[in-house]
């Protein structure tokens, strides 16, 4: 399988404040044309944001970006909390965590977080990108995360293990490239990154075996805004494949729903850098799935998302790393579901804190054939 094969990794108070936004403000349709894509509406809870940087200490608030959520299964005898958030720093030297009682907080620091890279067998350098996947036939609740590799070379996946979401054993096993996102589907576990590759395993813990490439470049050339001819975008020509003034999805999340795996992205280069999706049938054998289509979901529309600042086309790396505390941009975007109900966590200002919105996909879907 020649495309089954992963890549270098690039460098890589709440009130009742309902408002409904429809996402298809721009809905593309690329392969399988005769397949419609669904819509989705997102409904915003917060007039704020879901984490700050005032709620860190010292100047850690600089960065805050990462989000995974997960609800704290009955066999947790102690959680922390009903809901576990786990968060990083860009360039971080341990995961952060928070604990709240509803997704949309309030959210409790957890002081000194977890899994500080002093402790790390695999990586080292700095930790970031957690992704919490609970395994209910173990009774175990897996922590991936990047770094750089003990030995050098481009940053990897480690992953760590917990009983009660608290207190992790760091495994020293690199699983796969940095920035990986983790579903089950009939049995399998799959990961998934910005690359487009997707990955099996056996079981949680094990490596990820390349599978098939299921974004192909396709999805990110539909929104490219070189190729749109998008007034003052830098051309396509001759621009770099990697590095800060590169273009392409930035980071992952995952939704699997109804036989379908809805992919939320963001891409470097993008003016403003935003939420969007794409759409996976997951029929048939892993080898042969596809994304199809792109989706937008959620623009910067209030000031402390961005809207402040000017529009510019957004640079890959850290805000800190360009001296800017706060930028025009949506990025990093997670998904929770709980049955028929799902929550979109995402990265806002850049990495100046954590927004929270309500996921609506209507109309309501039947599921993908098999």
């Amino acid at each position: 399988m020649r495309d089954a094969v992963w890549p270098l990794p690039r460098a890589w108070q709440v009130w009742c404040f309902r408002r409904t936004v429809v996402a298809a403000l721009l809905v593309l349709t690329v392969g399988h044309a005769a397949a419609p894509l669904p819509s989705i509406s997102v409904t915003r809870t917060l007039t704020g944001p879901l984490i700050a940087p005032e709620m860190l200490p010292g100047d850690e608030g600089l960065s805050i970006n990462g989000p995974s959520l997960i609800r704290m299964p009955p066999w947790v005898e102690k959680p922390g909390g009903r809901y576990h958030l786990y968060f990083a720093h860009h360039n971080g030297k341990y995961i952060r965590l928070a604990f709240a009682d509803r997704p949309e907080g309030p959210w409790t620091l957890h002081p000194g977080g977890i899994l500080p890279i002093k402790e790390q067998r695999a990586l080292r350098g700095h930790i970031a990108s957690p992704e919490a996947v609970i395994d209910e036939e173990t009774r175990q609740i897996f922590l991936f995360s990047h770094g750089v590799p003990r030995d050098g070379g481009p940053q990897v996946t480690s992953v760590a293990v917990s009983r009660d979401g608290l207190s992790f054993t760091d495994l020293g096993t690199i699983v796969g490239p940095a920035y990986l996102r983790v579903f089950r589907h009939e049995g399998a576990w799959y990961g998934l990154n910005h690359s487009g590759v997707m990955g099996r395993a056996p079981k949680l813990g094990d490596p990820f075996e390349p599978v098939a490439t299921i974004i192909g470049p396709e999805i990110q050339a539909a929104v490219d805004p070189a190729l749109r001819g998008e007034p003052g975008a830098p051309p396509a020509a001759g621009r770099p494949t990697s590095g800060d003034a590169r273009y392409g999805i930035r980071h992952v999340g995952l939704d699997l729903h109804q036989g379908r795996l809805f992919v939320y992205f963001s891409c470097v280069g993008h003016r403003p850098e935003r939420i969007l999706c794409t759409v996976v049938d997951l029929a048939g054998p892993p080898e042969t799935w596809r994304a199809r289509g792109v989706i937008e979901i959620l623009q910067p529309e209030l000031p402390w998302e961005g809207t402040d600042l000017p529009l510019a086309y957004s640079r890959g790396g850290s805000t800190i790393k360009h001296g800017d505390a706060r930028v025009r941009e949506l990025r990093d975007p997670a998904v929770w579901r709980e049955g028929e109900t799902a929550w979109l966590l995402y990265s806002i200002a850049g990495e100046a804190g954590l927004g929270i919105v309500n996921l609506h996909v209507t109309p309501p879907l039947t599921p993908a054939r098999k």
